[in-house]
């Protein structure tokens, strides 16, 4: 049955009914949101990203720091990819949450080139004291950005300037660390060292694609963002396929093993708290220290039992230079652990030895009551600890002398 009519002209708003009544057009209802494939893209991309950093939660539990950065990368930049998913459906019904859309993926794209600068400079130079001061000049370009949302919203200002130029500084030093990790890779675990060099190189391309688009987007405004977050989709499977299959030794080779750390790192040893040995592990490449470099060691660390008293599940940190090679130990609640190493790597090496004490004692603290029962764990210890050296090789652990030590300097671990 068909059902004729006059179609009413779009100009004529106002009709008039046969009694005499009249009928306006109110306004038109919004349509529901919509999303096309290229969001629906996006929206799986958001996902996949997210499953990145998921997978080291899993494998690792975040054990180090590397591992924490890395997973920070791939959860902001899924971040990122799902805000430019959803951003259309509520794009122009107000202009409240264009500012926070376009703020939030600003902010998302920020943090994520932070995480990835700290995820090379962690592999390639070791962690620092200093790298919190990384964060400053981010919350300031931040801050200028929000600042200005509500006036300019995504057109380009002085303050986005600032921001992109800050950015592009961290992308920049990202791509520069990353490039000194190829350099020099020629042991037998290179081919797990690759994984870890193709998921930072993938990283590495994923948040300048991310970057590029936000910075292209905002200069010309005639560039859809959903076309970069959908393509990021690839690498994120690029990097499921790389780190699915390792298992947790293999991460451990792949990425831990990956830090420069290790080429430092020539001896690595730990005491229970009473100065009895219970792990000795070295570099094979040579000799560890002499004799009498030896000795000068064990008086600095046996002195350390003597003098430090940490807190309850606190550490303290002591570090001396001997013979041209450098000595730190961290003491926790139960152990001490020590390491001897060659070139500036102090910082790097307190950071991950406090840690490695840390998780250790947690997970192991009901078997060191006593160095008896310490020595049950032994074996464990001795596996982490073999991530601080390239070769590790078993050696006799020896016993620390309780002797006068030479001039040593002392602070607290963080």
């Amino acid at each position: 049955m068909k059902v004729w009519g006059t179609a009413i002209p779009a100009q004529i708003t106002e009709i008039i009914l046969p009694s005499g009544g009249r009928f306006t057009a109110g306004p038109r209802l919004p349509m529901p949101p919509t999303f096309d494939a290229l969001r629906i893209v996006s929206l799986g991309s958001g996902f996949a990203w997210w499953a990145v950093g998921i997978v080291p939660a899993i494998r690792t539990h975040l054990a180090s720091r590397l591992e924490r950065a890395l997973a920070a990368t791939a959860l902001f930049l899924g971040g990122w990819a799902f805000l430019d998913a959803v951003y259309p459906a509520f794009a122009g019904v107000s202009p409240t949450p264009d500012v926070v859309f376009i703020g939030l993926r600003v902010t998302l794209i920020s943090f994520a080139t932070l995480a990835l600068l700290l995820t090379t400079k962690w592999m390639a130079r070791g962690p620092s004291r200093y790298d919190a001061l990384l964060v400053l000049p981010l919350i300031g370009s931040l801050g200028l950005v929000w600042t200005e949302l509500p006036s300019r919203a995504g057109s380009p200002s002085w303050g986005y300037g600032l921001w992109a130029a800050q950015q592009l500084v961290y992308v920049g030093a990202s791509i520069v660390l990353s490039a000194s990790l190829v350099r020099g890779r020629t042991d037998p675990s290179a081919g797990f060292r690759r994984r870890s060099l193709w998921t930072v190189a993938i990283l590495v391309v994923a948040v300048a694609v991310s970057l590029s688009a936000n910075l292209y987007a905002t200069l010309t405004s005639a560039f859809d963002e959903g076309w970069a977050s959908a393509s990021l989709i690839i690498a994120a499977g690029l990097v499921l396929a790389v780190i699915l299959p390792l298992s947790v030794d293999d991460w451990n080779k792949a990425f831990r093993g990956a830090s420069a750390i290790q080429e430092r790192v020539t001896a690595i040893y730990m005491f229970y708290r009473t100065g009895e040995p219970l792990v000795a592990l070295a570099s094979s490449r040579n000799l560890p220290i002499g004799a009498e470099q030896l000795e000068g060691l064990l008086a600095v660390v046996g002195n350390f039992v003597e003098t430090s008293v940490p807190l309850s599940r606190g550490y303290a940190v002591t570090a001396m230079r001997y013979e041209g090679l450098g000595i730190v130990a961290v003491r926790g609640e139960f152990v001490i652990v020590a390491a001897v190493y060659d070139g500036p790597a102090y910082d790097a090496l307190r950071g991950e030895l406090t840690q490695a004490l840390k998780v250790f004692e947690e997970r192991s603290w009901r078997q060191l009551g006593t160095w008896e029962d310490a020595t049950t764990v032994a074996e464990s210890a001795a596996e982490e600890l073999s991530n601080f050296l390239e070769h590790p090789e078993r050696t006799v652990p020896p016993r620390l002398p309780k002797v006068p030590p030479p001039e040593v300097k002392s602070g607290k671990a963080s």
